[in-house]
């Protein structure tokens, strides 16, 4: 089986997805792995695409004039196999703050100096409730190395979370 990273990027409108993936039928190429948003009106879609090396040629050769006439920037990529890691443990990280800039790239310093791998990461800014203030959350499910010190990490997150006024949760997956 074959693989191909497939990432997408455009206006957002309804039938994008079964306008994109219909070569996938037609060839017998199905999505694996995959994630999408609407990011305010844009359309943001990475996926890991699988089948036959012949089926997924055919794809690389049809879909960059499918996303071209939906208006979508379009890159592939060969799906390399990553080396293998290290033995580690899931864990979810959270946080919740007043937006402002410097949250994620503070917060991911602290992870990647203890070795530890973002998996995925979810953030969102959008209103308070009562008073409409910009709050942040940050959702990140991380493969924490299995001989790093939990209690050292905590603190270290704690101490990013301080710098930043924000209120974090770190719990095992």
């Amino acid at each position: 089986m074959a693989q191909l990273v497939l990432t997408a990027v455009g206006l957002d409108r309804p039938g994008l997805v079964r306008e994109l993936t219909q070569g996938f039928q037609r060839h017998g190429v199905s999505v694996g792995d995959s994630r999408m948003v609407n990011l305010r009106g844009l359309f943001a879609w990475i996926a890991l695409i699988e089948g036959d090396a012949g089926a997924l040629a055919l794809v690389r050769e049809e879909l960059p004039r499918a996303a071209s006439s939906l208006g979508l920037s379009l890159s592939l990529h060969d799906h390399a196999v990553a080396p293998a890691r290290p033995a580690s443990v899931p864990y979810r990280l959270r946080t919740y703050s007043m937006d402002r800039p410097g949250i994620v790239h503070a917060l991911s310093s602290t992870l990647a100096r203890h070795g530890v791998n973002i998996e995925s990461l979810d953030t969102r800014a959008e209103s308070a409730p009562f008073d409409g203030t910009p709050l942040f959350t940050l959702e990140a499910r991380l493969s924490v190395p299995a001989t790093l010190s939990l209690a050292r990490l905590r603190e270290d997150v704690r101490a990013a979370a301080d710098s930043l006024n924000c209120d974090f949760d770190l719990d095992r997956a």
